[in-house]
């Protein structure tokens, strides 16, 4: 790509989107920079400085990398390559999440060990930058990399191979003040739907899915004050909620009930040895998605390694069309052992538990979104939707259309 070309490119993200784009070249120097010109952080004393806090390195990450900086700003930073050789990296942002209110910012910068003055100048700044949802952050992460490189992204997908390659490996670091990286994904007070999801997650043990939806914090709503005074208090009040609705959800999950409560009772114990919002929310990410572990660990302890591959691959092809066959080339079986010991282990056949699994999710597209019933029964590969109604009636009891009325009445 032309030099001419990026420059063009950055320029469209910032005026389409009205969001500052700068691009460093292979040497780590600024070469662009397109940004608003009375917005300053009060913090550094120079552009160069800003940079300096970004911990660059070239290894080579095919994917946009979100960044979140101890001022509470978003960025988003794409490599820019040829012939896999390093030719420079675009950072966009800074931005805030949309549902970060003025109330919190005030409460955020109480907890900051600043003077009054600069405080006052660090809401005003805040109040100047772009509000953009954690899922529209992302699009645009999308787009511009579609731009640069013609390639699709999955926007889970991104979210996960940021937390592989260490959660915020570019950290931008500042000793003197300490904000949550993770505030906005915190949506266990104003969203029910939301939270539903999240904790049905916990419940079948599905630690993946648990943590694409909880990284998608929702577009709508505002989260729950439980402290005024302080934001610290705050995010520790929020956590201590979330965990104790996920021990719930964990113990009809399976999880015996004493683990469960003695988990509790160690993370509760622990967060509130905890000083700073950052350490806070990490925490509580860590101790929600451990309940979705063990959860997965409880269940495959009742089975033999070749049903556990046979259920995982349940799970994570549930969109597919399942077969015996498939499963028994999985797992290097003739398929009547394997249907026999499938039944013997799990005491129904594999067909019965793949209709079930269907139907469970099913269960949840029905509750969580608006698609048709002739959707859902198309992406979950049932034959055609009185077949997908005549399953569902048999394990649920009443029809698709029945059960998503009763979840509108509720």
């Amino acid at each position: 790509m032309k030099i001419q070309d990026l420059h063009y490119i950055c320029k469209l993200i910032y005026e389409s989107f009205n969001i500052p784009v700068i691009y460093l070249n292979e040497n780590d120097a600024l070469e662009l920079e397109i940004a608003y010109p009375n917005i300053e952080n009060p913090f550094p004393t120079s552009q160069q400085e800003i940079l300096k806090k970004f911990h660059l390195n070239h290894d080579h990450y095919p994917f946009p990398l979100l960044v979140k900086s101890e001022y509470y700003e978003h960025y988003f930073m794409i490599q820019v390559r040829n012939h896999n050789q390093y030719k420079g990296t675009i950072i966009v942002g800074p931005a805030l999440p949309s549902d970060l209110t003025n109330e919190r910012l005030e409460a955020l910068v109480n907890d900051m060990p600043v003077q009054n003055n600069l405080g006052e100048n660090l809401v005003h700044y805040f109040e100047l930058l772009p509000r953009i949802s954690n899922m529209k952050f992302i699009n645009i992460s999308m787009q511009l990399y579609y731009m640069l490189y013609q390639k699709t992204l999955d926007p889970a997908d991104i979210i996960l191979k940021n937390i592989e390659v260490g959660d915020h490996i570019l950290q931008i670091e500042d000793p003197h003040v300490t904000i949550s990286q993770q505030r906005e994904n915190v949506s266990f007070h104003h969203d029910f739907i939301y939270e539903k999801r999240l904790f049905q997650y916990i419940k079948e043990g599905r630690k993946d899915e648990f943590l694409k939806v909880y990284k998608l914090s929702p577009e709508k709503g505002e989260v729950g004050v439980l402290s005024k005074k302080s934001q610290l208090r705050n995010s520790k009040n929020l956590a201590i909620t979330a965990i104790t609705l996920a021990t719930r959800a964990a113990m009809d999950g399976g999880l015996h009930h004493e683990i469960a409560y003695t988990l509790s009772d160690l993370y509760i114990q622990n967060l509130e040895e905890l000083t700073d919002i950052k350490s806070v929310d990490a925490f509580m990410e860590q101790a929600l998605s451990d309940f979705a572990d063990r959860v997965r660990k409880h269940k495959q302890q009742r089975y033999s390694k070749p049903i556990n591959m046979c259920l995982n691959y349940i799970y994570t092809h549930l969109y597919e069309d399942l077969t015996l066959t498939s499963l028994a080339n999985l797992v290097e079986m003739h398929p009547n052992y394997l249907s026999s010991l499938f039944k013997k282990e799990v005491g129904i056949s594999i067909a019965e538990y793949i209709h079930r699994t269907k139907v469970d999710e099913a269960k949840v597209l029905l509750t969580f979104t608006d698609y048709s019933l002739l959707k859902i029964s198309t992406i979950l590969n049932f034959h055609d939707q009185s077949y997908f109604t005549k399953v569902f009636k048999k394990n649920v009891g009443v029809t698709p259309k029945k059960f998503r009325n009763s979840i509108s009445e509720t």
